[in-house]
């Protein structure tokens, strides 16, 4: 049997990340990933990556229909999906080129196959084949990832009902669309999807699109979506789906119902892996379906830990790169580093894009300061809509709790936000930091001005 002082299981930005930084510090590492998908996981091979392809596609094709506001003369014609799948997969293989490039400069024994338990310090990888074999971690790692959840009510068919996974090598642009589910992915797909010219429609269970975010921005990335036309329902959910003759019926729990739907893509969150993992073998404790963990990522066997989606957190690559990055130092030099949940940026690529950290609603010494949506002077050049900016303030101290921001270039911006959550930053320390001119970054400190 092979022994080795780290084993990972799971080859996403969580395991990968965790496995090269162990193996350039001397540490014999395995890293197990199923054939099935490559390494990357779910950001590389079905989330992160191929939708920021595709959403990059749909920004030249807004400005291609709209290029007569920039004064130029430009013929848009229609959207090939085929061909722009094509063009995501090129992308695709680049980057995991360079992830097996990575790989080839460490020291790591890669295994292809699913990894389950066997004992405490076991794990058996079966391949594709059926062929086994076990091997042995002093240390080992779970960084399963996660999946789409699916409605009860209506399970994935691939046809009529997809998840995000499946809507990223659809070829077929729907004429009409039903997403249910108004968090990042909904929002996301709906912006992809208006683009193109399918009929939109965003249902979202909440009362408010994003509805772990701050309500006002909830509202206001509705307002957009909707002078675009795409149609959208809070406080909705799903009763009854009903297909005749290659189209799709809904009756919505309020007793409305749609017809003609073409496709229905459900984004209502993600399931942590671990399924087939064999998590009773080693004794590992399990909390509403997800490996639980304390704050140093560690399970309740003391040499078995689990970061990323897995544990039911945070499902954002980022986030899982982070905790990466924190259980290695821990595991190197005995420290207690833990993630800061608030600290990590929470977005939305959509049309407008959302950005947030930290705090997101008022109360307990926090309060909110909001910047008055007045054109600066880069969005009256790039004709876009003036940005919406909220603050949340610690009243006390002044440092900048949270923010959330809708707008051009938000998913950039939110960095310098992020900086200040994450080291109590105050209005002042941030304000007295030079913005260029003319940016969007600007807005920041239009809105540190407005706060008074």
């Amino acid at each position: 049997m092979k022994s080795f002082d780290v084993v990972i299981i799971g080859g996403g930005p969580g395991g990968i990340n965790a496995g090269i930084m162990l193996s350039k510090a001397g540490k014999n590492v395995a890293l197990i990933q199923e054939e099935a998908v490559s390494f990357g996981g779910t950001c590389l091979n079905s989330g992160c990556m191929p939708t920021k392809s595709l959403l990059k596609a749909a920004t030249a094709y807004r400005y291609a229909k709209q290029a007569e506001r920039y004064g130029l003369d430009l013929q848009a014609g229609p959207v090939d999906l085929g061909k722009l799948c094509a063009v995501t997969e090129t992308d695709l293989n680049m980057l995991r080129g360079a992830i097996k490039g990575m790989l080839a400069e460490t020291s790591i024994t890669a295994f292809r196959g699913n990894g389950s338990f066997a004992s405490e310090h076991e794990v058996t990888v079966t391949m594709a084949g059926g062929e086994q074999e076990t091997i042995w971690g002093e240390t080992i790692i779970i960084a399963t990832g996660s999946s789409p959840r699916e409605l009860p009510s209506a399970p994935f068919d691939g046809l009529h009902i997809l998840s995000s996974d499946q809507m990223l090598t659809n070829t077929d642009l729907p004429k009409k669309l039903l997403i249910v589910g108004g968090g990042a992915i909904g929002c996301e797909f709906a912006t992809l999807y208006k683009t193109f010219g399918s009929e939109v429609v965003l249902i979202e269970a909440m009362e408010t699109l994003l509805p772990r975010e701050d309500r006002d921005a909830g509202k206001k990335l509705q307002a957009a979506f909707e002078a675009q036309g795409i149609t959208v329902r809070t406080g909705t959910s799903i009763d009854r789906l009903i297909v005749v003759d290659e189209k799709i019926r809904i009756q919505f729990d309020n007793g409305d119902s749609i017809d003609s739907i073409d496709k229905v893509l459900v984004g209502i969150g993600r399931a942590p892996n671990i399924e087939g993992l064999n998590l009773e073998a080693a004794g590992l404790r399990t909390e509403h379906g997800a490996v639980k963990v304390n704050e140093l990522m560690q399970t309740n066997v003391p040499h078995i830990y689990a970061i990323g989606d897995v544990t039911g957190g945070l499902t954002l690559a980022h986030a899982a790169q982070r905790e990466a990055q924190l259980l290695v130092q821990n595991l190197l030099h005995g420290s207690s580093h833990a993630l800061k949940e608030l600290a990590v940026p929470r977005v939305a690529f959509s049309y407008p894009e959302v950005a947030a950290v930290g705090a997101s609603q008022e109360g307990n010494g926090i309060r909110a300061y909001t910047l008055p949506q007045v054109p600066n002077g880069r969005s009256v050049v790039d004709k876009v809509a003036p940005a919406f900016v909220k603050l949340f303030l610690k009243e006390q101290t002044s440092e900048i709790a949270g923010a959330v921001i809708i707008g051009e270039a938000a998913t950039e911006i939110i960095h310098e936000m992020a900086l200040a959550v994450e080291n109590g930053l105050t209005l002042q320390q941030v304000g007295n930091t030079v913005h260029v001119h003319p940016t969007h970054s600007k807005n920041i400190l239009y809105a540190i001005q407005s706060c008074g």
